[in-house]
């Protein structure tokens, strides 16, 4: 197996359950942003020495830490959505990314080429669409859910984000390569201007300062970056096409976490969730292996 799967196996692992904690904390929504600030904090200085290596060279810093604003704009609306709709209908919509992602691979960097390639593209695709659909009409519990519409229409715009957020980083391997830069220097770049907003929405938001909180952004910032390094490192041997599709088949980690730990749906209806999550799944592994 090319190791660029293995790489994107571990992304899948962590990013499938880097959202978990913010369930579990005090502070929601946007009041929980900044802790997910300290954790990335305290990440880049375990990376203190890649960021310094990143310095060097301004094209790649300042590219990485554009990457890391485009993510965090992303995830200050994937934190609000989380707040009207069940982690497993954001996660749906959330793959709005994987449509982006494969459009810049296959137009931009020219990493298919063929109808056929279009062709299972497009059948993916359409999988996903219906998955979402029917996971969208799966009812809830009340208490659970909020404002279904604004969910949604958050849920796609940091989606939308998120679609885009790597391009900077994937635009300078193909066009402006350095030898001695790593993945992890690209990383130290991304949690520095991921850091940037988090903790600055905590000057305009009233949050509960606890350990709890803290400890809980800590785990969030924590498989956020061991999940990104191994994206990075799919993208690199794999392709932006490729390696986001696979990557989030979370969607179906996100599904067990709101099934069985959250208990966001009543008992009858995981059937249903469960289906049209692995429609979902389907599609973007379908996509994925399109090549």
């Amino acid at each position: 197996m090319e190791i660029g799967y293995l790489y994107a196996l571990g992304a899948f692992a962590c990013i499938g359950s880097y959202l978990v904690p913010s369930r579990l904390a005090t502070a929601k929504g946007l009041a929980f942003f900044p802790f997910m600030g300290l954790g990335m904090v305290a990440a880049d200085t375990l990376l203190w020495p890649f960021l310094k290596n990143l310095w060097s060279n301004p094209l790649w810093f300042w590219g990485s830490v554009l990457s890391g604003l485009l993510w965090a704009c992303g995830q200050g609306l994937g934190n609000l959505a989380l707040e009207e709709v069940s982690l497993a209908k954001a996660a749906v919509f959330f793959n709005v990314n994987s449509f982006i992602n494969i459009g810049v691979g296959l137009v931009v960097f020219h990493e298919a080429s063929g109808i056929q390639t279009y062709v299972i593209l497009l059948a993916g695709g359409g999988l996903l669409f219906v998955g979402a659909w029917w996971v969208t009409h799966v009812t809830a519990t009340p208490s659970k859910e909020g404002n279904l519409k604004k969910g949604i229409l958050l849920s796609l715009a940091a989606g939308f984000f998120w679609g885009i957020y790597f391009v900077p980083v994937r635009a300078l391997e193909a066009w402006h390569p350095q030898a001695g830069l790593s993945a992890l220097d690209s990383l130290s770049g991304l949690l520095l201007g991921g850091s940037i907003p988090a903790l600055l929405t905590g000057l305009f938001q009233r949050t509960c300062w606890t350990l709890r909180n803290i400890g809980l952004g800590a785990a969030t910032a924590g498989l956020w970056t061991v999940g990104t390094a191994g994206f990075l490192l799919a993208i690199q041997s794999l392709g932006l096409s490729r390696a986001v599709p696979i990557i989030n088949s979370n969607t179906l980690v996100y599904a067990g976490w709101s099934l069985f730990v959250f208990k966001e749906f009543p008992f009858s209806q995981w059937p249903k969730v469960l289906a049209g999550t692995v429609v979902v799944v389907a599609g973007v592994i379908l996509m994925a292996f399109s090549k």
